[in-house]
């Protein structure tokens, strides 16, 4: 698997559960019926797609491709098309400014930023960035005057970017709105009169984009806000995922220079893949000088000033509420947060907001480049390529760890013999809410069976009557004898707390206890916790393909 984190379990069980739904079109499949609804994980409450990352958008494309080889294969292909993919969009913006090669520069500077890489170790949804050039390349051809201009032509691909980035990442679209909102208080700003003669086409072309990308997203409207599931609350807490002033000049994980922890305290330990405002100091001094070198230049000043406006703007709400310096809170009060009071937009993690601000960097670069080897000044025609090399080597990507996913043996052949389809499962160890490796595999494996079984736990973002937020299936009784005193030794599953919890599985649905000998986060030995529900089942467990099998019925 190419991925860090163990977000990535959930993003293939996604992928399974779009193949598992096409096949039932076809007559196949576990019976499952709704793309964004689904009750194979945290069953029988179910889970709300509209609220999780069940990335449509790329899951329905490469269904052939999880039928064929897998959704692990099909995840892989999608996370590593992903830089690829928001390049190529990037140097499509950027090229309205900039020749080819320099817009395919500040292209591969935007697609293989540091954001983008640290993403990719856990985040598809977040990792294939190709709305944020969209829309701004939207913005730009929609001001365009003259006999080129095709306002409706853009509108409706606009639209239908906008659209199907609903079945992306919510969140990647809403941050994109807060930072079409920063280009266009920057135009107001720095090109007042393109934006009073393109005003009409822009307002028309916006509108015209904005139904198309409604009517696109309504299905994932509807099933967020009329389905069960949907989160009670802020999804996370404020002022926790923030840029810190200085996490533009220190190196993240993912960088060659980096490659551990960031120095800079955080309020609480974070995701590396969250860290990723590094461009490096060459970079940020080049497009200082772009700017000042540009800001009075005839045909450069109004891009570089919009340019450098709106990718500053967009910084600043990256850096959330408070702002801090070092790890030390500076100022309380700040843009973000009125954001943080909006509904749907107080979601927003605002460090996420620096995708904004490196794609506005690296439209600079690809200017600065143009313009320095168009100089008539021969220094100039050499500093320029050099420091956009150098640029390019300090926020060169390290290698995301590519790592093994344990799925045991009984999931490639024996679970059809032993659960018959669409039985009720709890597996152990059951999915937690934790980026770390390994936290999340029974997802999994549930997704390799091509939804073979129903799975009582799951990690993803929902509710319960008594929880306005929850991140992962609760913990059932079983769940509380097995995690209480992991130290001390299991009491004998056949007194009546263990039978009792048997029970409540068994009103619940649920028809096998799965134990996986080998996996990551038990809470006690897999041998110990089969012998444990077995007696207080009282039916004997099944050892094959590396799990205990323990029939409820």
């Amino acid at each position: 698997m190419f991925a860090d984190n163990d977000d990535t379990s959930l993003f293939i069980w996604w992928f399974a559960h779009a193949a598992d739904v096409v096949a039932g079109w076809f007559g196949q499949g576990s019976g499952e019926r709704h793309l964004l609804y689904s009750t194979s994980m945290h069953h029988p409450a179910g889970v709300n797609g509209g609220w999780n990352t069940s990335v449509l958008g790329l899951s329905l494309p490469l269904v052939p491709v999880t039928w064929i080889a897998g959704p692990i294969v099909a995840f892989n292909l999608a996370i590593i098309a992903a830089p690829v993919a928001s390049a190529l969009a990037a140097a499509a913006l950027a090229h309205r400014f900039v020749p080819r090669l320099p817009a395919f520069v500040g292209g591969f500077a935007y697609g293989f930023s540091t954001y983008l890489v640290s993403q990719s170790s856990g985040h598809l949804n977040l990792a294939f960035a190709v709305l944020p050039p969209l829309v701004a390349l939207g913005i730009v051809d929609l001001l365009r005057p003259g006999p080129r201009a095709r306002p409706l032509l853009t509108a409706g691909w606009l639209g239908c970017a906008i659209g199907w980035q609903f079945y992306l990442s919510t969140e990647l679209l809403a941050g994109t709105f807060l930072a079409a909102l920063c280009l266009l208080l920057a135009l107001a700003l720095f090109a007042r009169p393109v934006l009073v003669r393109g005003g009409l086409r822009l307002l028309g072309g916006g509108l015209l984009a904005s139904g198309i990308a409604v009517l696109i997203g309504t299905p994932l409207l509807l099933a967020m806000f009329t389905l069960p599931g949907a989160p009670g609350q802020a999804i996370r807490p404020h002022g926790v995922w923030n840029n810190d002033l200085l996490d533009p000049v220190v190196p993240g994980r993912y960088t060659l220079l980096g490659g551990g922890e960031t120095p800079i305290p955080r309020q609480v330990p974070l995701d590396p893949s969250e860290i990723g405002g590094y461009v490096g100091i060459v970079w940020l001094g080049f497009a200082l000088v772009t700017v000042i070198a540009l800001w009075s230049s005839p045909r450069w000043a109004r891009a570089v000033r919009v340019t450098a406006v709106a990718g500053l703007l967009a910084w600043l709400l990256s850096m959330g509420a408070p702002w801090y310096a070092a790890g030390r809170t500076f100022w309380e009060v700040t843009p973000f947060r009125a954001v943080e009071l909006l509904p749907v937009l107080g979601n927003v993690l605002p460090m996420r907001l620096a995708v904004h601000s490196t794609l506005a960097l690296a439209v600079l670069l690809a200017i600065g480049l143009h313009a320095g080897l168009r100089s008539r000044r021969r220094r100039v025609r050499v500093l320029a390529p050099v420091a956009v090399l150098a640029s390019l080597l300090l926020i060169a990507p390290g290698a995301v760890p590519a790592r093994p996913v344990i799925v045991p043996a009984f999931y490639q052949e024996a679970y059809a013999a032993v659960i018959p389809e669409g039985s009720v499962v709890k597996t152990l160890p059951r999915p937690l809410a934790m980026a770390t490796p390994h936290a999340d595999e029974a997802m999994v494996w549930q997704a390799v069976t091509g939804m073979h079984y129903r799975e009582t736990g799951g990690y993803f973002i929902g509710s319960t009557p008594e929880q306005p937020i929850i991140y992962s299936a609760p913990p059932d009784p079983l769940d509380a004898i097995l995690e209480e005193e992991s130290g001390e030794p299991l009491p004998d599953g056949a007194e009546a707390r263990g039978r009792e919890a048997i029970d409540a599985l068994r009103a619940d649905g649920v028809e096998f206890v799965v134990v996986a000998v080998d996996g990551r986060f038990l809470p006690r030995s897999a041998l110990d916790i089969a012998s444990y529900t077995s007696r207080a089942a009282g039916s004997p467990y099944l050892e094959v393909g590396g799990v205990y099998v323990i029939d409820l019925r």
